[in-house]
């Protein structure tokens, strides 16, 4: 890669730092670039995944510092994340690159018009019943699974799981899945690099990029109404699937 092609990924990761912060599906934006750049589909997630790590980071610092999150809730979600991260880094080794291409563009179809549901019932921790609990859990595995391997859109997938299982509103499930998708990827991250699926030099416009956007949206997710947020979400969401549908 040469000087302009990092410059370019470092401005398009700031986007996709703002954009998956607020609702997930950053990686839509950069994956798309980075296989454009010719960059091996398994090299272009696990890096990516690094980037992330910086957006992740900065938003839980904001929130954390905020008191912002559910740490009853994060100590039971984000160890079966966590789970899920470690079994998909054996998955993405094993499985053939040309499959991650055709199914990024097309993974965020199954949640959108999720959107379109009522809204959840608050609820606390606390209240929700023992078969729930588990069922999230197994949930938020499969979810850890799916981050590695396929990436795109993971934040919105959490977003959905942390309202509609655990009722939390929009903007609450924002700043709570930041804190459980970090604790669960860097170990994976970490073995993805020991492998050597990581790449060193693109990792760090990716990284960059993700600090500066997950800053600048964590800024506004502090500052927006979480009703605000999540008319803009479901805009977004529907938006994505109908042109993974036709285009």
């Amino acid at each position: 890669m040469i000087l302009q092609e990092y410059i370019l990924v470092f401005l398009i990761t700031t986007l996709a730092g703002i954009y998956g912060l607020i609702f997930g599906g950053g990686s839509h934006l950069t994956l798309p670039f980075l296989f454009l750049l010719g960059i091996d589909p398994k090299i272009a997630i696990a890096t990516n995944q690094v980037g992330a790590i910086g957006q992740l980071s900065t938003g839980s610092y904001v929130f954390i510092k905020n008191k912002k999150i559910h740490w009853d809730l994060v100590k039971w979600v984000a160890p079966a994340y966590l789970i899920g991260a470690l079994i998909g880094v054996f998955v993405l080794i094993q499985i053939d690159g040309l499959w991650i291409k055709k199914i990024v563009s097309a993974a965020i179809v199954a949640f959108a018009f999720l959107t379109l549901f009522k809204n959840p019932e608050k609820q606390t921790f606390k209240s929700i019943g023992k078969e729930k609990r588990i069922i999230g859990f197994l949930v938020a595995i499969a979810f850890g699974i799916y981050s590695i391997v396929i990436t795109a859109s993971i934040g919105t997938m959490l977003t959905f799981l942390l309202m509609y299982m655990f009722g939390l509103s929009f903007k609450s499930a924002v700043q709570n899945r930041q804190v459980m998708a970090v604790i669960g990827i860097v170990p994976a991250v970490i073995l993805l690099w020991i492998n050597g699926y990581v790449d060193p030099l693109l990792a760090i416009p990716l990284l960059a990029g993700r600090i500066v956007g997950g800053y600048i949206g964590a800024t506004i997710v502090m500052k927006s109404k979480s009703h605000f947020l999540r008319i803009i979400f479901s805009i977004v969401i529907i938006a994505l699937a109908l042109k993974t549908f036709f285009f």
